[in-house]
This record gives C-alpha cells, structure tokens and sequence, in this order.
C-alpha cells in the first residue's frame, strides 16, 4: 500500500514542480466528470497543490450553470490558476469532439502551451438492474459510451497533446473504473450490439476490459504518455443518488451505505489518492526514465515490464495482478483488434447524422 502520508508529501511537491526549459513552466489537465464525487475531489487537491503556479484546468460537464458554485471554489482554491468549463453531454462522440476541438484550439494557440500534461476521466453512473440497452442517437449503448468510447475519444483526440507533455513521467492519462476486474468478452460482437448478447453484465465486462485492453495498445505506440485504468474503492459519493430512481436512492442511503461505511475510503482521501496516480513518477510513460525516487520504483506495467506504461491500479496505488483473461488476451494480440474496432466505431458514429 503506498502509504498516505507518502501520496501527501508527493503532491505537495507539485508547489516546486518546474518544466523543462523547451516548455512553458506551466500545468494544463482535462477533467472528464470533475464536478462532482472522485473527480472533483481530484481536482480540489490540484489546485491546492499548485497554488502559486500556472495551472490551466479545463473541467467537462453536463451543466456550466449548475458548475458555477464549483468553479468558484476552485477559484479561490488557487487563485491565479485558470478553470475553464466545458459544457457537454459526452454520451455523444460528437460532443466529445467539439470539447477537445476547444482544448486544442486554446492550447496549440497563442499563449497555450502546446500539451496537455493529465487527462482525468469519471464520467458514467450506476444502472438499475435489468436495462435493455438505451441507445444514443449514434447507435451505442449510453452507459457503455460514457464509460468507454466516449473515454477512448478523448484520448484518441488529445494524444499530440499529451505526447508533447515533457516533464516528470510525461504525459498521463488517468481512467476511473474497474481496473483489476478484468474478464472474457464476446469477440464477435465487442459493442455488443445484438440483443442476445447485451445485458448490464456483460456491459461491465466489455467497458472494464476494454478499457484494459486498449490502454495496454496505446501504451506500446504512444511511448511518451503513460495509461492507468484505476479500481478507486468504495467511496462515499453522491453516485448512487444521481443513478438510481428516488426509492431505490433512498434505501442504498439510509439502510446499506451505513453497513459499508466502515470500509469505504473518505471522499477527501480519494481526491489525494487520485492525483497522485495523476502525477507520481512510479507510473510513467514507457520514455519516462527511472523517475520513482522517494515515491518507491517505477511500478510494472500490465505487461509485466517495468515502466511499461499501462498500470492496473487499485485505490491504494498498488499494481493489480492481471488476469488469466487479461493476459490470454494481451499475448494472442486482441488489445490491437479492441483498439481497431473502437477506431471504426468512433469514426462511425461521428460522421452519423442525427
């Protein structure tokens, strides 16, 4: 377990954090889902970790209006840093588009600088059991796009800027979901388009595995940015109200979170926890060098290498082993047919015309 007290001392390091001199001395991170819950919490803990310095936060979410109480914290939280909203239901890959359309604007422009240091990605809920597939207007299930290709756009658009991104470990990208849970998948029908093969369970085992897979990918061609699909634990957030309809809420609440509460992790916690995944060393891009100094080696990445670039994390940072399904997967080549497959369909569902 990496030690609390060690993630502390890691962010708090951030305060002396310089760049390189080939770059801005300047911190630029995407939030996917920082208003609320993980995310924001997060978020909170950059920007009281960079206080003083120059942080570009841009935060995505479904309402500016609602976020505005929000950005106001943050604000005052780091006072000369900049928070940007994005407003977009990121269900859609067109709205994912337009989002990081404005990222690259900004960044590649005058007066950006030119990277995207951390991408942080918590979008998506919990579902009542038994939902058929709800469909977007683009022909993917909801939930399985918030919780995958909507995520695996961002990245997929956002990569130059994450490539450019020199400083400690380069470039991260930072997936909260199922890391470690990984499990078989339906091969012939990885979106799971059919009704025989849809079901809510098997929507959990593709995203989470997936994710997994395309990360392991990416981490092989992209050697500068490093890719972490994180388990974050049991935390006490507002997840389950915002999912479940009002009674169903309401028994979760008062009748099972009181018997769980002894093993959840503090949201606050959560939120250290969290950027430390985002900016420690131990899990660098493959091109990141031996960067783990007093935060312990750099970790072994999903392919059992050192520094490989993917990381399995559960919520106390430590490497998840790799499962038997997993490791079937990653040596008969199928995280290369899950990225091509997730190419096509993102391509797809983009040109559509609503």
């Amino acid at each position: 377990m990496v030690s609390l007290n060690l993630v502390r001392k890691s962010n708090a390091a951030l305060r002396t954090l310089t760049s390189p001199p080939t770059t801005p001395n300047k911190i630029t991170a995407l939030f996917v889902g920082g208003t609320s819950g993980i995310g924001l919490s997060t978020l909170r803990a950059l920007a009281r970790h960079t206080e003083g310095k120059a942080l570009t936060a841009y935060i995505v979410g479904r309402s500016e209006s609602r976020a505005k109480p929000v950005l106001s914290e943050l604000q005052s939280l780091s006072p000369t840093a900049k928070f940007k909203f994005i407003e977009a239901d990121v269900s859609l890959i067109r709205n994912v588009d337009r989002a990081c359309k404005t990222v690259l604007q900004n960044e590649n422009g005058p007066g950006g600088s030119g990277k995207l240091d951390f991408l942080f990605m918590t979008p998506g809920g919990i579902s009542v059991p038994f939902r058929g597939r709800d469909e977007t207007p683009e022909g993917i299930d909801r939930l399985f796009s918030l919780r995958y290709y909507a995520r695996m756009r961002f990245i997929q658009n956002l990569l130059p800027l994450l490539s450019n991104t020199q400083g400690k470990g380069r470039g991260r990208v930072l997936s909260i979901y199922g890391g470690g849970f990984e499990h078989r998948i339906n091969k012939c029908d990885l979106d799971l388009k059919h009704k025989h093969t849809f079901s809510l369970l098997n929507a959990y085992k593709h995203s989470i595995t997936m994710t997994s897979l395309a990360m392991a990918h990416l981490a092989k061609v992209n050697r500068n940015v490093s890719f972490i699909h994180a388990f974050p634990g049991l935390v006490g957030t507002s997840i389950y109200r915002n999912s479940f309809p009002g009674p169903v809420a309401k028994v979760y609440e008062y009748g099972v979170w009181p018997l769980l509460w002894p093993f959840s992790v503090g949201v606050q916690e959560s939120g250290e926890r969290g950027l430390f995944h985002l900016t420690s060393g131990r899990y660098s891009a493959r091109n990141g060098g031996d960067v783990g100094g007093e935060e312990g080696e750099v970790a072994v990445g999903v392919d059992g290498v050192k520094g490989g670039g993917a990381y399995l994390l559960n919520w106390k940072g430590e490497v998840r082993g790799t499962t038997n399904s997993l490791k079937g997967y990653l040596d008969d080549g199928t995280d290369g047919v899950v990225w091509r497959h997730t190419e096509a369909l993102l391509g797809e569902a983009a040109e559509r015309t609503l």
